[in-house]
């Protein structure tokens, strides 16, 4: 095959390299010839989905030849209810990826940047460099993202800056002063996009408040996800938050019909299913303590996280320990993407989950 077509690769893409998602059980259990593997990866929430939004598979009508709602409607309403922000205010995405991706093909060419901490979502530099445009890497203090020295990485080609809060992968956070303090030094025309994924594990009483925020900035799109402590990373369902005239901006290139209508009903329940999230939060906060814990008895260097994961490093490659606990049937995430190559994030699972991943690390440091 002839790579002449490869000459017409828009500028950036050359030098990606794909998202490396988490691997799949089935997979592990098949390479390793394993009877049982535990999948702690991929930050998924080890209770599983809402029961609640469960109840919307065994009540599937025989409507699937008919596509679902393209503006979202009941979905919106319960997101806006939830949020107390109007219906105009939303966006709804396939994953909270898509609105990601939404915002790089509305302000990002080749003539453009866009800025965003070291370590952080990698997420980032994909939508960036497929949109031509540069991404500006700014160093972190203590593995978090420095938001003081944001404002003076800002350039004239500057559109667009990410804030993970919390980061994936370290965990870290930052609080709604150095939000809002960064927030008044942007210029009002860069968007500034607060990816929130991990929002409602936080319990900390200084993290960000998002939605009080955006009443003072128009330039601010805020995006939350249902794969985490919803639990329906497989449906794929997300949405943003900003004032009507940017979400009428990305609803133009947005692709008609993009979620889906059996994540659309899920999503709708899931969000008021406060039993589930109370209960999921309750669960990663016990299993925090326990797994941070046991893991620097072990001189294990751990990141302090607010989220539903922990970094840590050792005496170890993070590729090598990758491959061992997998062989011994505990899938973990390598962060050789995120340029932290001595470095393992692990999911906080069940407790049964996390005993078995401790004694597999135990035998292999």
């Amino acid at each position: 095959m002839s790579s002449d077509i490869l000459k017409n690769l828009n500028p950036g893409i050359t030098d990606l390299y794909p998202y490396e998602p988490g691997r799949s059980v089935d997979e592990v259990i098949d390479e390793f010839d394993l009877d049982e593997v535990v999948k702690l990866a991929s930050n998924e929430n080890p209770l599983g989905a809402s029961p609640k939004a469960l109840s919307v598979l065994k009540e599937l009508k025989n409507d699937l030849h008919l596509y679902p709602d393209g503006n979202g409607t009941k979905l919106k309403k319960e997101i806006a209810s939830h949020e107390n922000v109007a219906i105009d205010n939303i966006i709804i995405g396939n994953g909270s990826n898509e609105i990601l991706e939404l915002a790089a093909r509305a302000f990002l060419n080749s003539n453009t940047s866009s800025i965003a901490s070291k370590h952080a979502f990698a997420v980032y530099k994909i939508v960036t460099q497929s949109a031509g445009a540069s991404l500006i890497e700014i160093p972190t203090s203590n593995w978090s993202h420095d938001l003081g020295l944001f404002i003076n990485h800002i350039e004239q080609s500057t559109k667009v800056i990410f804030i993970a809060n919390p980061n994936n992968p370290t965990g870290t956070y930052n609080s709604h002063h150095e939000v809002h303090t960064l927030l008044k030094k942007v210029p009002s025309s860069v968007l500034v996009v607060l990816d929130c994924a991990y929002f409602e594990y936080v319990t900390k009483a200084d993290y960000v408040r998002p939605i009080d925020l955006l009443s003072e900035f128009d330039n601010l799109l805020i995006t939350k996800s249902f794969s985490k402590i919803h639990g329906l990373a497989s449906i794929r369902v997300g949405y943003g938050i900003a004032n009507p005239s940017l979400i009428e901006v990305l609803n133009r290139i947005r692709q008609p019909f993009n979620v889906n209508a059996i994540a659309q009903a899920m999503a709708s329940i899931a969000i008021n299913d406060k039993e589930h999230i109370e209960q999921s939060i309750k669960l990663n906060s016990q299993q925090y303590e326990f797994l941070f814990n046991k893991l620097s008895k072990l001189g294990l260097e751990c990141i302090p996280s607010v989220g539903n994961f922990i970094t840590f490093r050792g005496d170890f490659v993070g590729k090598e320990l990758f491959y061992g606990l997998m062989e011994k049937g505990v899938i973990v995430r390598p962060l050789d993407l995120y340029d932290m190559k001595d470095f393992i994030r692990v999911t906080i699972g069940i407790k049964d989950e996390n005993l078995k991943f401790l004694s597999a690390i135990e035998e292999l440091l």
